[in-house]
């Protein structure tokens, strides 16, 4: 601990119910601005950026990989939904895991790339001392990030990309923005075999085309599946992203939380438009991610819709795939390579595998088909929500006290924020310091 700053120690002792009891918003960063109204009020100080370590507890807390999860169901029961035996900072359907971190501060954008990344045991992180817990937060932080580029991520400033509350604060000099991004093309493959299974079979109808079946006529022709059992498909597609999209509010209470252990401020909002803030319009360059056109005429607002960043996380569909048979079969191999002895929680896992079911032939070939009707008919995957999606994201920054003592009582910040720059950055004179 010698070689970590003394706020370590704090943090790792601070109780849950006190994070939990202390957890506010708190938007007015030191170098910041309200130019008028009744709260008018401009920093004095410098804004002052957030150190390594401070981020990189923030980003493992929020949704960092920590050990092998326990899966405990009965497999013949829906354990063939489970993608990676993993568990981390935050819960995810099907532990499918495809939820990535993009954060950018000063220094520039940064990707933390961890869905290619396995765990190797049940203790993990938790089984670890406190000092170690933080060395090795540090380490893994470290190992997984990626720099995109240098500089500050070019991201709207102004409506319709960013909500106009939010333009006098966000992504300003000094702060760290962290914006989690989820593939719910993997998480729509992965749902759709699941509803393929035995005792599933849904019959999945397009309710723009009249409630055709989506690719599947030949599969009700032969009595394989259920029509009694109708599931719309654009229903199904925001129903199953908001599970997915699920992991970025987690993510950001996390973060949120951890805010206060370590006596930073910032807020979680949901400000920026996701399509605008990938990628999607040519006035920002956003996150830099590629994007597809649909073949439906709704507007260019509407029409573009972020599919990857190239070589770093991409959908599980054209372009990076040739056609959704290929993507479908990516997915699958990805999937199933996962469920391997050395990554399983059991101690004998080989009644696990041997009584859960794994998808058929022919539920491949469905599911292929109801991809390929989706990407032939709408010119993308999915059809009616991005495969690339943002939709809550968390700013942190250091407060200005000066601010909080001139317009609130007593109370509005804590001891940690009050001790923060002792505590974390020691060689630094406390701008605040009476």
């Amino acid at each position: 601990m010698s070689k970590l700053p003394p706020g370590v120690k704090n943090a790792t002792d601070h109780s849950f119910l006190d994070a939990l009891y202390e957890r506010r918003s708190r938007r007015f960063a030191m170098g910041g601005e309200i130019d008028e109204g009744p709260l008018k009020f401009k920093s004095k100080h410098k804004p002052i950026p957030l150190s390594e370590i401070e981020e990189a507890i923030l980003v493992w807390n929020g949704l960092g990989i920590k050990n092998i999860n326990l899966s405990d169901f009965p497999p013949h029961k829906g354990l063939d939904l489970e993608v990676k035996f993993m568990s981390k900072t935050i819960a995810s359907l099907g532990d499918i895991h495809r939820t990535e971190l993009f954060y950018t501060n000063d220094e520039g954008l940064y990707l933390v790339k961890l869905h290619d990344q396995l765990p190797s045991d049940l203790k993990g992180i938790e089984g670890l001392s406190k000092e170690k817990k933080i060395e090795k937060i540090i380490e893994l932080f470290k190992e997984s990030r990626i720099k995109i580029h240098d500089g500050r991520a070019d991201l709207p400033k102004v409506p319709p990309g960013l909500a106009i509350h939010n333009t006098w604060s966000v992504n300003k000099p000094g702060t760290t923005l962290m914006m989690p991004v989820t593939d719910l093309s993997a998480g729509l493959i992965n749902i759709l075999f699941f509803y393929m299974r035995d005792g599933h079979r849904f019959h999945f109808v397009d309710e723009l085309k009249k409630m055709k079946p989506a690719g599947t006529q030949k599969w009700i022709d032969d009595g394989y599946i259920d029509i009694s059992n109708p599931i719309p498909l654009i229903e199904a597609e925001l129903r199953f992203a908001n599970g997915y999209i699920a992991e970025q509010p987690m993510f950001c209470q996390n973060v949120a939380l951890t805010q206060q252990i370590l006596g930073i401020g910032g807020w979680m909002f949901s400000g920026f438009q996701s399509r605008y803030m990938l990628g999607a319009d040519k006035e920002y360059k956003g996150l830099g991610f590629t994007c597809v056109e649909s073949k439906e005429d709704w507007g260019e607002a509407v029409s573009k819709a972020p599919i990857g960043l190239d070589g770093l996380f991409e959908a599980f569909s054209p372009p990076y795939y040739s056609n959704m048979g290929e993507a479908v079969e990516a997915f699958n191999d990805m999937k199933w390579s996962n469920w391997e002895e050395k990554f399983m929680p059991y101690k004998d896992p080989t009644g696990v595998l041997k009584d859960t079911p794994r998808p058929s032939k022919k539920e491949i070939e469905i599911v292929k088909d109801i991809c390929t009707y989706l990407y032939e008919t709408y010119g993308r995957f999915p059809a009616f929500s991005d495969a690339m999606y943002c939709r809550m994201m968390v700013q942190n920054h250091h407060i200005d006290l000066d601010f909080y003592d001139h317009f609130y009582p007593e109370g509005s910040y804590t001891e940690n924020h009050k001790n923060h720059f002792a505590l974390w950055h020691p060689e630094m004179e406390d701008p605040f310091k009476k």
